[in-house]
């Protein structure tokens, strides 16, 4: 069980000032844009900063891909809603068909699934507003966090051994 002292050990310390760090640019970024939605930037700093900018910047990729499809899908169902026909659950759950097949072909896209979610089923006080909201919240949180990998003490990226994968040092 990690305690105090595995955090103190240099590399988990400087981890977790590199996540800090993301999520006070994020948090400074979105508030002076005025975002509703803020936390979601915050949110991606925390899972796109990862011990090693190589691996910030994969896993910064991989949330704006998934987010950006995500989007553009619920997009086309606001935009199929409102044009009338088939109720709102219906075109969710066709929507949400191809994005959980993409997600078991490519684990590392699920977040298209989260947006969709976002985008459609979680009222807003504008119904354009929350795909493009979420998709800058998440370039946002992304750019913070290669930004603050690049700078603060960047680490060369390590070879996987059983001890760093169990205590998830390389997650």
């Amino acid at each position: 069980m990690a305690g105090i002292g595995d955090l103190l050990r240099r590399a988990k310390l400087w981890q977790a000032i590199r996540i800090l760090s993301a999520c006070a640019l994020s948090y400074g970024i979105t508030t002076l844009l005025a975002l509703p939605e803020g936390y979601w930037a915050l949110i991606t700093a925390v899972v796109v900063t990862q011990a090693d900018l190589s691996s910030t910047v994969q896993a910064g990729r991989d949330r704006i891909f998934g987010t950006v499809i995500g989007a553009v899908m619920g997009a086309l169902v606001i935009a199929a809603n409102l044009e009338g026909g088939w109720p709102l659950p219906v075109l969710f759950w066709i929507a949400l068909v191809p994005l959980a097949i993409l997600t078991a072909i490519k684990p590392n896209l699920r977040l298209s699934c989260v947006t969709l979610v976002v985008v459609v089923l979680v009222p807003a006080a504008s119904t354009w507003h929350r795909p493009l909201d979420r998709v800058i919240a998440i370039l946002i949180g992304t750019l913070a966090s290669i930004a603050v990998s690049a700078i603060i003490f960047p680490r060369k990226p390590t070879t996987p051994t059983p001890e760093t994968v169990s205590d998830g040092s390389m997650e």
